[in-house]
């Protein structure tokens, strides 16, 4: 093999290049907004009464809720998803300041998340914004580069899926 350059590649004898170890993958940021037809208060009550059953039922992350609790202004739960054909437990811990945001945390082997979702009142209603940032780790190292696209698009449509929910809920009140 050949020499090493500072970045710590080695040019083989074929001349092509790869790592001796591994670089770090950037995170990636993603965000999504939508606005309710409700009061922020309402709106914000909705979002953060976090059940077992808040992805039961056909939905693009469909799953089960488990070890769910709640200390003060603090939850955390288990979730186990199947998409896209594999299956993904997640650590959750969500921290709610009423009724202007949350700050979210979760862990998979996958990698970890972390994000804030505001609420902000707007004439007809509710702005709610998720703003947040995937870190990949272990095997979402590998897979991210390629799955990143569809990974967004998920909880674009998680996100959007929960608000439909508010909606029909608060339109039939």
């Amino acid at each position: 093999m050949g020499r090493a350059d500072n970045n710590g590649f080695r040019e083989p004898r074929a001349g092509l290049s790869f790592p001796l170890r591994w670089r770090a993958v950037p995170s990636f940021e993603y965000r999504h907004e939508l606005s309710v037809h409700a009061p922020r208060e309402e709106a914000f009550a909705w979002w953060t009464d976090f059940t077992a059953e808040d992805h039961a039922g056909e939905r693009t992350l469909h799953g089960t809720r488990s070890d769910l609790y709640r200390d003060g202004n603090s939850w955390t739960w288990t979730d186990e998803f199947v998409t896209m054909g594999f299956r993904t437990h997640w650590s959750w811990r969500v921290e709610v300041h009423p009724p202007q945001w949350e700050k979210l945390h979760g862990e998979t082997k996958l990698g970890v998340l972390d994000g804030i979702i505001t609420f902000q009142d707007e004439p007809k209603g509710t702005r709610v914004r998720e703003v947040g940032t995937f870190t990949p780790r272990s095997l979402g190292i590998l897979l991210m580069p390629l799955a990143r696209k569809a990974f967004v698009r998920l909880l674009q449509a998680d996100f959007k899926e929960h608000w439909a929910d508010f909606r029909k809920e608060w339109d039939g009140e």
